[in-house]
Protein backbone atom coordinates (compact mmCIF):
# COMPACT_ATOMS: atom_id res chain seq x y z
CA UNK A 1 0.00 0.00 0.00
CA UNK A 2 1.44 3.34 -1.07
CA UNK A 3 2.27 5.83 1.67
CA UNK A 4 0.43 9.13 1.05
CA UNK A 5 3.22 11.11 2.73
CA UNK A 6 5.82 9.59 0.43
CA UNK A 7 3.69 10.37 -2.62
CA UNK A 8 3.29 14.00 -1.50
CA UNK A 9 7.04 14.24 -1.03
CA UNK A 10 7.72 12.74 -4.47
CA UNK A 11 5.27 15.12 -6.16
CA UNK A 12 6.97 18.10 -4.48
CA UNK A 13 10.40 16.94 -5.67
CA UNK A 14 9.20 16.51 -9.27
CA UNK A 15 7.42 19.87 -9.33
CA UNK A 16 10.39 21.71 -7.78
CA UNK A 17 12.98 19.72 -9.79
CA UNK A 18 15.13 20.11 -6.72
CA UNK A 19 15.21 18.19 -3.44
CA UNK A 20 16.33 21.19 -1.37
CA UNK A 21 13.51 23.40 -2.63
CA UNK A 22 11.04 20.54 -2.18
CA UNK A 23 12.19 20.15 1.44
CA UNK A 24 11.53 23.84 2.06
CA UNK A 25 8.09 23.52 0.44
CA UNK A 26 7.30 20.55 2.66
CA UNK A 27 8.73 22.27 5.75
CA UNK A 28 11.15 19.46 6.46
CA UNK A 29 14.90 18.76 6.35
CA UNK A 30 16.55 17.53 3.16
CA UNK A 31 18.03 14.25 4.51
CA UNK A 32 14.65 12.78 5.61
CA UNK A 33 13.17 13.77 2.23
CA UNK A 34 16.04 12.07 0.41
CA UNK A 35 15.45 8.92 2.48
CA UNK A 36 11.72 8.98 1.62
CA UNK A 37 12.45 9.14 -2.09
CA UNK A 38 15.01 6.37 -1.80
CA UNK A 39 12.47 4.28 0.13
CA UNK A 40 9.97 4.74 -2.71
CA UNK A 41 12.53 3.55 -5.26
CA UNK A 42 13.23 0.46 -3.14
CA UNK A 43 9.51 -0.25 -2.74
CA UNK A 44 8.85 0.01 -6.45
CA UNK A 45 12.16 -1.51 -7.49
CA UNK A 46 12.61 1.31 -9.98
CA UNK A 47 14.78 4.39 -10.38
CA UNK A 48 12.45 7.38 -10.16
CA UNK A 49 14.86 10.31 -10.42
CA UNK A 50 17.86 11.21 -12.49
CA UNK A 51 20.30 13.33 -10.46
CA UNK A 52 21.49 16.40 -12.33
CA UNK A 53 24.24 18.90 -11.36
CA UNK A 54 21.66 21.40 -10.11
CA UNK A 55 18.63 19.32 -9.36
CA UNK A 56 16.73 16.24 -10.43
CA UNK A 57 14.34 15.15 -13.16
CA UNK A 58 11.92 12.27 -13.37
CA UNK A 59 12.83 9.09 -15.18
CA UNK A 60 10.18 7.47 -17.39
CA UNK A 61 9.09 5.41 -14.38
CA UNK A 62 9.11 8.56 -12.25
CA UNK A 63 6.85 10.37 -14.72
CA UNK A 64 4.39 7.49 -14.58
CA UNK A 65 4.44 7.54 -10.77
CA UNK A 66 3.96 11.31 -10.77
CA UNK A 67 0.74 11.07 -12.82
CA UNK A 68 -0.60 8.25 -10.65
CA UNK A 69 0.38 10.11 -7.49
CA UNK A 70 -1.56 13.21 -8.59
CA UNK A 71 -4.68 11.07 -9.09
CA UNK A 72 -4.28 9.31 -5.75
CA UNK A 73 -3.64 12.53 -3.84
CA UNK A 74 -6.60 14.29 -5.46
CA UNK A 75 -8.84 11.37 -4.55
CA UNK A 76 -7.48 11.27 -1.00
CA UNK A 77 -8.06 15.00 -0.64
CA UNK A 78 -11.68 14.60 -1.79
CA UNK A 79 -12.48 11.77 0.64
CA UNK A 80 -13.15 13.88 3.77
CA UNK A 81 -15.50 16.20 1.87
CA UNK A 82 -17.35 13.30 0.28
CA UNK A 83 -17.71 11.55 3.64
CA UNK A 84 -19.05 14.77 5.17
CA UNK A 85 -21.47 15.21 2.27
CA UNK A 86 -22.75 11.66 2.69
CA UNK A 87 -23.12 12.15 6.44
CA UNK A 88 -25.05 15.39 5.83
CA UNK A 89 -27.26 13.86 3.15
CA UNK A 90 -25.75 16.00 0.40
CA UNK A 91 -24.65 13.03 -1.73
CA UNK A 92 -25.73 9.43 -2.24
CA UNK A 93 -29.08 8.11 -3.43
CA UNK A 94 -32.69 8.52 -2.29
CA UNK A 95 -35.28 5.94 -3.34
CA UNK A 96 -38.93 6.90 -3.84
CA UNK A 97 -41.85 4.57 -4.49
CA UNK A 98 -45.43 5.41 -5.42
CA UNK A 99 -48.59 3.83 -6.75
CA UNK A 100 -49.83 4.70 -10.23
CA UNK A 101 -52.62 7.00 -9.04
CA UNK A 102 -50.36 8.87 -6.61
CA UNK A 103 -47.82 9.42 -9.40
CA UNK A 104 -50.42 11.50 -11.25
CA UNK A 105 -50.75 14.07 -8.48
CA UNK A 106 -48.82 17.32 -8.91
CA UNK A 107 -47.36 17.27 -5.38
CA UNK A 108 -44.95 14.48 -6.30
CA UNK A 109 -43.10 16.16 -9.22
CA UNK A 110 -43.07 19.37 -7.18
CA UNK A 111 -41.43 17.55 -4.27
CA UNK A 112 -38.90 15.84 -6.55
CA UNK A 113 -38.02 19.10 -8.32
CA UNK A 114 -37.42 20.95 -5.06
CA UNK A 115 -35.33 18.09 -3.71
CA UNK A 116 -33.20 18.06 -6.86
CA UNK A 117 -32.74 21.83 -6.70
CA UNK A 118 -31.51 21.69 -3.11
CA UNK A 119 -29.54 18.45 -3.30
CA UNK A 120 -28.28 18.17 -6.90
CA UNK A 121 -25.58 15.63 -6.00
CA UNK A 122 -28.11 13.14 -4.62
CA UNK A 123 -29.28 10.59 -7.17
CA UNK A 124 -33.06 10.05 -7.25
CA UNK A 125 -34.44 6.56 -7.94
CA UNK A 126 -38.16 6.15 -8.67
CA UNK A 127 -40.26 3.00 -8.53
CA UNK A 128 -43.95 2.59 -9.38
CA UNK A 129 -45.68 -0.49 -7.97
CA UNK A 130 -48.67 -1.76 -6.03
CA UNK A 131 -49.10 -0.76 -2.40
CA UNK A 132 -48.23 -4.19 -0.92
CA UNK A 133 -44.98 -4.38 -2.89
CA UNK A 134 -44.10 -0.81 -1.93
CA UNK A 135 -44.64 -1.51 1.78
CA UNK A 136 -42.39 -4.56 1.43
CA UNK A 137 -39.79 -2.34 -0.22
CA UNK A 138 -39.71 -0.14 2.89
CA UNK A 139 -39.42 -3.14 5.20
CA UNK A 140 -36.60 -4.51 3.03
CA UNK A 141 -34.95 -1.07 2.85
CA UNK A 142 -35.13 -1.02 -0.95
CA UNK A 143 -36.99 2.30 -0.84
CA UNK A 144 -36.58 5.16 1.63
CA UNK A 145 -40.12 6.51 1.32
CA UNK A 146 -43.25 5.46 -0.57
CA UNK A 147 -46.52 7.25 -1.28
CA UNK A 148 -49.73 5.26 -0.99
CA UNK A 149 -53.48 5.77 -0.84
CA UNK A 150 -53.74 4.35 2.68
CA UNK A 151 -51.49 4.09 5.76
CA UNK A 152 -49.32 1.06 6.40
CA UNK A 153 -50.64 -1.52 8.91
CA UNK A 154 -49.74 -0.42 12.45
CA UNK A 155 -48.35 -3.89 13.21
CA UNK A 156 -45.44 -3.32 10.79
CA UNK A 157 -43.95 -0.52 12.89
CA UNK A 158 -43.74 1.92 9.98
CA UNK A 159 -44.56 5.61 10.09
CA UNK A 160 -47.49 6.77 7.95
CA UNK A 161 -47.68 10.51 7.38
CA UNK A 162 -50.97 11.89 6.06
CA UNK A 163 -49.90 14.08 3.15
CA UNK A 164 -53.20 15.25 1.66
CA UNK A 165 -56.80 14.39 0.81
CA UNK A 166 -57.63 14.42 -2.88
CA UNK A 167 -61.30 14.72 -3.93
CA UNK A 168 -62.80 11.88 -5.95
CA UNK A 169 -64.73 12.99 -9.02
CA UNK A 170 -66.84 11.36 -11.73
CA UNK A 171 -65.37 10.80 -15.20
CA UNK A 172 -68.10 10.48 -17.85
CA UNK A 173 -68.20 9.99 -21.62
CA UNK A 174 -69.19 13.36 -23.09
CA UNK A 175 -72.43 11.84 -24.45
CA UNK A 176 -73.46 10.39 -21.08
CA UNK A 177 -76.92 11.38 -19.73
CA UNK A 178 -75.27 12.96 -16.67
CA UNK A 179 -72.64 14.89 -18.67
CA UNK A 180 -74.83 17.99 -19.04
CA UNK A 181 -75.82 18.11 -15.37
CA UNK A 182 -74.68 21.48 -14.01
CA UNK A 183 -74.68 20.70 -10.31
CA UNK A 184 -72.61 18.16 -8.47
CA UNK A 185 -73.60 14.57 -9.16
CA UNK A 186 -74.90 12.69 -6.16
CA UNK A 187 -73.06 9.41 -5.73
CA UNK A 188 -76.29 7.44 -5.55
CA UNK A 189 -77.28 8.81 -8.99
CA UNK A 190 -74.57 6.57 -10.47
CA UNK A 191 -76.22 3.35 -9.31
CA UNK A 192 -77.94 2.50 -12.60
CA UNK A 193 -74.93 3.12 -14.84
CA UNK A 194 -72.04 0.91 -15.95
CA UNK A 195 -68.65 1.43 -14.29
CA UNK A 196 -65.11 1.19 -15.57
CA UNK A 197 -62.56 0.81 -12.78
CA UNK A 198 -58.81 0.63 -12.32
CA UNK A 199 -58.00 -3.07 -11.74
CA UNK A 200 -57.74 -3.94 -8.03
CA UNK A 201 -54.50 -5.88 -8.46
CA UNK A 202 -52.80 -2.73 -9.76
CA UNK A 203 -54.52 -0.21 -7.49
CA UNK A 204 -55.93 -2.04 -4.49
CA UNK A 205 -56.19 0.96 -2.16
CA UNK A 206 -57.99 3.19 -4.66
CA UNK A 207 -60.24 0.37 -5.88
CA UNK A 208 -61.29 -0.50 -2.32
CA UNK A 209 -61.82 3.18 -1.52
CA UNK A 210 -64.18 3.67 -4.49
CA UNK A 211 -66.18 0.56 -3.66
CA UNK A 212 -66.42 1.59 0.00
CA UNK A 213 -67.85 4.97 -1.02
CA UNK A 214 -70.40 3.30 -3.27
CA UNK A 215 -71.41 0.83 -0.56
CA UNK A 216 -71.72 3.70 1.91
CA UNK A 217 -74.08 5.47 -0.51
CA UNK A 218 -76.22 2.35 -0.65
CA UNK A 219 -75.32 0.51 -3.86
CA UNK A 220 -72.82 -1.86 -5.44
CA UNK A 221 -71.40 -0.52 -8.73
CA UNK A 222 -71.99 -2.52 -11.90
CA UNK A 223 -68.40 -2.95 -13.09
CA UNK A 224 -68.38 -3.90 -16.78
CA UNK A 225 -64.68 -3.38 -17.46
CA UNK A 226 -61.43 -3.20 -15.46
CA UNK A 227 -58.38 -1.39 -16.80
CA UNK A 228 -54.75 -2.32 -16.01
CA UNK A 229 -53.84 1.29 -15.21
CA UNK A 230 -55.76 4.33 -14.09
CA UNK A 231 -54.81 6.28 -17.22
CA UNK A 232 -55.85 3.42 -19.52
CA UNK A 233 -59.33 3.47 -17.96
CA UNK A 234 -59.76 6.89 -19.59
CA UNK A 235 -59.66 5.24 -23.03
CA UNK A 236 -62.57 3.04 -22.03
CA UNK A 237 -64.52 5.97 -20.62
CA UNK A 238 -63.93 8.03 -23.76
CA UNK A 239 -65.15 5.06 -25.82
CA UNK A 240 -68.44 5.19 -23.95
CA UNK A 241 -68.05 1.83 -22.21
CA UNK A 242 -68.83 3.28 -18.80
CA UNK A 243 -68.17 5.98 -16.25
CA UNK A 244 -65.67 5.94 -13.42
CA UNK A 245 -64.81 7.54 -10.10
CA UNK A 246 -61.28 8.88 -10.23
CA UNK A 247 -58.91 11.14 -8.25
CA UNK A 248 -59.30 14.79 -9.23
CA UNK A 249 -55.72 15.02 -10.50
CA UNK A 250 -56.52 12.65 -13.40
CA UNK A 251 -58.49 15.35 -15.22
CA UNK A 252 -55.24 17.12 -16.07
CA UNK A 253 -54.23 14.19 -18.28
CA UNK A 254 -57.22 13.73 -20.57
CA UNK A 255 -60.14 15.96 -21.49
CA UNK A 256 -60.97 14.67 -24.97
CA UNK A 257 -64.43 13.07 -25.05
CA UNK A 258 -64.54 12.97 -21.24
CA UNK A 259 -66.45 15.22 -18.86
CA UNK A 260 -65.47 15.50 -15.20
CA UNK A 261 -68.01 16.28 -12.52
CA UNK A 262 -67.75 16.89 -8.79
CA UNK A 263 -69.32 14.30 -6.50
CA UNK A 264 -71.86 14.88 -3.77
CA UNK A 265 -72.31 12.38 -0.95
CA UNK A 266 -73.29 12.28 2.71
CA UNK A 267 -69.64 11.55 3.51
CA UNK A 268 -67.01 13.41 1.43
CA UNK A 269 -65.52 11.21 -1.27
CA UNK A 270 -61.76 11.53 -0.96
CA UNK A 271 -58.65 9.59 -1.90
CA UNK A 272 -55.98 10.31 0.72
CA UNK A 273 -52.25 10.11 0.11
CA UNK A 274 -49.84 8.90 2.78
CA UNK A 275 -46.07 8.92 2.97
CA UNK A 276 -44.83 5.65 4.48
CA UNK A 277 -41.27 5.21 5.78
CA UNK A 278 -39.11 3.83 8.57
CA UNK A 279 -38.55 6.35 11.33
CA UNK A 280 -34.75 6.21 11.07
CA UNK A 281 -32.95 9.35 12.25
CA UNK A 282 -29.72 8.17 10.66
CA UNK A 283 -31.29 8.46 7.20
CA UNK A 284 -30.44 12.12 6.66
CA UNK A 285 -31.59 12.18 3.02
CA UNK A 286 -35.03 11.00 4.16
CA UNK A 287 -35.04 13.77 6.77
CA UNK A 288 -34.44 16.27 3.97
CA UNK A 289 -37.36 14.81 1.98
CA UNK A 290 -39.72 15.05 4.96
CA UNK A 291 -38.65 18.63 5.61
CA UNK A 292 -39.36 19.57 2.00
CA UNK A 293 -42.68 17.72 2.09
CA UNK A 294 -43.70 19.80 5.08
CA UNK A 295 -42.64 22.99 3.28
CA UNK A 296 -45.13 22.26 0.49
CA UNK A 297 -47.84 23.16 3.05
CA UNK A 298 -50.06 20.29 2.05
CA UNK A 299 -49.35 17.85 4.88
CA UNK A 300 -51.74 17.14 7.72
CA UNK A 301 -49.81 16.40 10.94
Amino acid sequence: MMDIHKLKAFVAVIEESNISRAAIRLNMQQPPLTRMIKSLEVELNAELLTRLPRGVEATEAGKALYQEALTILAHAQAIPKRVQNIAQGMEGQINFGFTNSVGLHSFLPTLLRRFREQFPAVSIHLEEDGSSSLIDSILNEKNDIVFLRKPAPISLGLTSLHVLDEPLIVALPNNHPLATKKDKIHLLDLESFDFVLYRRLAGQDLFDNILANCYSAGFSPNIVQKAPRLTSSLNLIAAGIGLSIVPESIKNFWNNQIVYKALKADTPCIAPIYAVYKNDRSNIRLTHVLSLLKSLEICTY
